[in-house]
């Protein structure tokens, strides 16, 4: 691969995906494309690389997409992250939605799911942890660029070192063993909806809304600062007041956005969307009858600025009868 063509991809990558590849990362994108290139008969990377910019079927991007990530994941990976989710997390969320009595609703999303292990945890968690949400509406939103790995987390059969961390009252309750493999049980699989998204296209980012709770751990390290910038900016857009924001435990949001507060749960260190303040809300104008604007600071100003509108009102009225 030349330097020309390694550029080429490079661009590219970024441009469709926000995905940014180093200069030093070349032999890594070279050594992932060539069995590919053999297996489709292209003999030069310029040749593959326009057979995937004109593919508009997107199938050969998408097995692009699939060759230069690495969807290495497990189950209950980084545990400290998905205990402060499950013991402190989770609890405060239901608390607060109960003593305001909103809607009775839980919505999470996994950004970036790749096989599934990490929104079926997910869904085991809040089996176990809240089972007294009998009666609410909860969904787990799973997305993901690559096809390949969507259908793979749909079917949810799993085996080998991705059960590592799985603990064998777990194994029994939340999956069906098959020899060595082991199905997600319908219960779990009924919670998570998968579906195909780009996180660098703003169009699909911005149909997202009212999530208390969004993942997307270890997905941003591909992602330019440009590129996470937006995608964070879309992430809070799409978190609820309230909401929390998780990142790899080893990722920071410091240069990327100042959106967020930083909550310090005993397990770990949480991004939350705070709830707006509504005693710095900015002041109202109150239209007046003599055709000027009254500033007011809510309800209490409103009513100020209308009480003397009326006067005046009475003023003229009482200048006119004297007449």
């Amino acid at each position: 691969m030349t330097k020309e063509d390694f550029l080429l991809f490079q661009e590219f990558l970024h441009e469709k995906a926000g995905m940014f590849f180093a200069e030093n990362k070349q032999y890594l994108v070279e050594n992932r494309l060539v069995k590919r290139m053999g297996e489709l008969g292209i003999k030069s990377y310029r040749d593959y690389f326009y057979h995937v910019k004109y593919d508009t079927s997107l199938k050969e991007f998408n097995t692009l997409m699939d060759l230069v990530t690495t969807n290495e994941t497990s189950f209950f990976r980084n545990e400290p992250q998905l205990i402060s989710f499950a013991d402190e997390v989770l609890p405060k969320l239901i608390a607060e939605k109960r003593e305001n009595r909103a809607t009775r609703s839980l919505k999470v999303w996994s950004a970036g799911c790749s096989t599934g292990e990490e929104p079926y945890t997910l869904a085991m968690l809040i089996s176990e942890k809240v089972a007294s949400l009998a009666g609410w509406n909860t969904e787990i939103i799973a997305s993901d660029i690559s096809e390949e790995v969507l259908g793979k987390a749909r079917k949810g059969e799993y085996s080998g070192l991705t059960l590592r961390n799985v603990s064998p009252d777990i194994l029994r309750r939340y999956y069906d063993q098959d020899g060595d493999n082991y199905r997600v049980k319908a219960s779990v699989k009924s919670m998570v909806r998968f579906c195909h998204m780009n996180l660098n296209d703003p169009r699909q980012l911005s149909t997202q809304s009212g999530f208390d709770i969004i993942f997307c751990r270890n997905v941003m390290i591909y992602f330019s600062d440009e590129v996470k910038k937006e995608l964070v900016r879309g992430f809070y857009n799409a978190l609820r007041p309230g909401g929390y924001f998780y990142i790899g435990h080893a990722e920071t949001l410091h240069g990327i956005s100042k959106a967020f507060k930083l909550a310090y749960f005993k397990n770990a260190l949480v991004y939350h969307k705070e709830v707006a303040d509504a005693s710095k809300a900015k002041p109202t104008l109150v239209s007046s009858a003599a055709g000027r604007s009254t500033v007011g600071a809510g309800t209490a100003g409103a009513a100020g600025g209308t009480g003397r509108a009326l006067d005046l009102l009475s003023k003229i009225k009482q200048a006119q009868a004297k007449k």
